[in-house]
């Protein structure tokens, strides 16, 4: 039976997954809450682009670019300021 978890427990589970031992209802569970929230839903998405990026940096396939242009940061900083 599935169970509703709140985005606390959902997170945790996320960070979790990756563990092969993880039980199929709390898969499921997991499962049902990340089509219910998308903030969840988004986390879940940047944790695995994390790992990914985490594994291609230990493997070292990862360089460092150049950077931000001074007009990205300036547009970034702009933005920032005009959310609040």
């Amino acid at each position: 039976m599935l169970r509703l978890i709140n985005c606390q427990h959902a997170t945790l589970l996320i960070e979790q997954r990756q563990d092969p031992v993880m039980p199929q209802r709390e898969r499921a569970s997991l499962w049902l809450h990340l089509h219910l929230c998308p903030y969840c839903k988004r986390y879940s998405r940047q944790s695995i682009l994390i790992t990914e990026w985490a594994w291609a940096s230990a493997a070292g396939r990862v360089q460092a670019g150049p950077g931000l242009s001074a007009a990205a940061k300036e547009r970034m900083r702009e933005q920032l300021v005009a959310a609040g």
